[in-house]
C-alpha cells in the first residue's frame, strides 16, 4: 500500500461508525480491532446489561431481533455488521432497502441461517457438500437409510450450532431419539463421511470484489464444540490449495462481503467436502490476533468499509488455539495456578460474568516452531487455568 493509499483509507477510518449486532465475544475482538484501527466509534446491540464487548464499545442494551433495536443502532452507525447469525433477517433487509449498508448482506444471511438452503445453494453451485435430503417423515429417515446406510447424523435446519440442532444416527435404535430430540423442528438428514480430519479456513471479501484467504486449520472438535485449532493444518500444499479454491469460490457465488469461516472436511480418501460457511468472524480463526500479519477481526472490518486487505501470513511457523470452555455454573472467578510464558502464550478471558458447562468463556493461543511442541504447550496452559 503507498503512501496516498495509506493517507486516504485513515480518513475514512477516522469518519466511520461501526454498529456491531452482538456483543459477545465476537463482538468484543471486532470492538477491540475497530478501536485499534482507530474507526469514529463502535456501538454493540446486546440484550445482556454490560456484555463483553461493552467494555470497548458503546452499548444499546436491545433483543438482536428487535426492530426498533436494530433501527436504534442504524441510527449510530454508518455500517453494521454481526457477530452471531440467529438476527432479524426481515428487518435488516427493511433497513437494507431504506439505505443502511449492512455487510454480509441480508440475502446472503437468509441463505446461510437455512443450513439446507446452504446445501441446496453450495450443491447448485458445484461445491463439494455431504449426500443430504430433506425429512418431513420417518419414511424420508428409512429412504436415507436404504440409500446410505448408517451412520447418518439428523439436522435441524435453522438456529443449530456447536452441535446444538444435531442427532447422530448409528442404528435403527438412535432414530425415536433423534426423533424425539429435533422432531418439532424443520430437518434434513445427511450422510457421514469417513473422515480424516475436519478443516476450517477464513476468507475476507470487500466489495471490489477482492478476497484474502488465511492459511488452512485443523479443527478439533468434543461434544460436537471445536476445542483446538491447529495452525497450519498438517496436509499437502495441494490440498491447502484445493481448500482455498474451494473457499474462493463459494464465497465469490454467494458475493460475500466481509469474513466467513468456512468449514470442511477431508476425508480418508483425501477428497475434500464444504461443511458449513459461517458469515462472521469464526472461532477457528482466533489464532490469527497474534499468529498472523492481520487478525480476522481487522480483515473484517476492512472488508466491510471496502478498504484494502493486508497480507494474512502467519509470524511463526505454528499457533494453537485452546477454547475455555466452562466446566460448572456459577459465578465466573479466573484463576491460574502458576505463571505462563508471556512471550508465546496468549490468553484472552472475555469477561462473562456467570461460567456454564461448555460455555465459551475464552481463549488461548500458543505460537512457536513446532506445531507437536506447540499443541503440547497449549493443552499444558490450558490446564493451569480454571474459571
Amino acid at each position: 500500500m503507498n503512501t496516498a493509499q495509506h493517507t486516504q483509507e485513515t480518513e475514512i477510518i477516522a469518519r466511520t461508525r461501526i454498529g456491531i449486532i452482538g456483543g459477545g465475544q465476537l463482538g468484543l475482538m471486532i470492538s477491540e480491532a475497530a478501536r485499534k484501527l482507530g474507526f469514529a466509534s463502535v456501538v454493540v446491540l446486546d440484550p445482556t446489561p454490560q456484555c463483553p464487548a461493552s467494555t470497548v464499545a458503546e452499548q444499546i442494551v436491545g433483543n438482536l431481533k428487535d426492530p426498533i433495536a436494530l433501527r436504534q443502532l442504524a441510527d449510530r452507525a454508518d455500517i453494521l455488521t454481526y457477530e452471531i447469525e440467529h438476527i432479524n433477517t426481515q428487518a435488516l433487509q427493511n433497513l437494507q432497502d431504506e439505505g443502511v449498508k449492512i455487510y454480509p448482506a441480508p440475502e446472503l444471511l437468509g441463505i446461510i441461517q437455512n443450513k439446507f438452503e446452504q446445501k441446496e445453494f453450495l450443491a447448485r453451485h458445484g461445491i463439494p457438500v455431504a449426500p443430504y435430503c430433506a425429512i418431513s417423515s420417518p419414511a424420508d429417515i428409512e429412504q436415507a437409510i436404504q440409500r446410505w446406510g448408517y451412520p447418518l447424523v439428523l439436522k435441524a435446519r435453522k438456529d443449530a450450532y456447536d452441535g446444538r440442532g444435531n442427532a447422530r444416527i448409528n442404528g435403527p435404535e438412535d432414530i425415536e431419539d433423534a426423533l424425539a430430540k429435533l422432531g418439532d423442528r424443520e430437518l434434513y438428514i445427511e450422510k457421514c463421511l469417513d473422515l480424516d480430519k475436519e478443516l476450517g479456513i477464513m476468507i475476507a471479501r470487500n466489495q471490489r470484489g477482492e478476497s484474502s484467504t488465511f492459511p488452512v486449520v485443523e479443527m478439533i472438535h468434543e461434544r460436537d464444540i471445536c476445542l483446538t485449532v491447529l495452525a497450519p493444518a498438517s496436509i499437502s500444499a495441494a490440498l491447502q490449495a484445493e481448500a482455498q479454491k474451494m473457499a474462493s469460490e463459494s464465497i465469490d457465488k454467494l458475493e460475500g462481503i466481509g469474513i466467513f469461516g468456512v468449514e470442511m472436511f477431508l476425508d480418508k480418501q483425501g477428497k475434500i467436502w464444504l461443511n458449513e460457511i459461517a458469515p462472521r468472524p469464526h472461532n477457528s480463526g482466533h489464532y490469527t490476533i497474534e499468529a498472523c500479519q492481520t487478525s480476522q477481526f481487522e480483515q473484517h472490518l476492512r472488508a466491510v468499509v471496502n478498504l484494502s486487505l493486508t497480507p494474512t501470513t502467519m509470524l511463526y511457523p505454528a499457533a494453537v488455539m485452546e477454547n475455555i470452555l466452562g466446566e460448572r455454573n456459577g459465578p465466573a472467578e479466573v484463576h491460574w495456578s502458576r505463571d505462563y510464558d508471556h512471550e508465546h502464550v496468549f490468553p484472552h478471558i472475555y469477561g462473562k460474568r456467570e461460567t456454564k458447562i461448555d460455555r465459551k468463556m475464552g481463549h488461548i493461543t500458543v505460537v512457536g516452531d513446532d506445531l507437536d511442541k506447540v499443541y503440547t504447550e497449549a493443552k499444558e496452559a490450558r490446564a493451569t487455568l480454571s474459571i
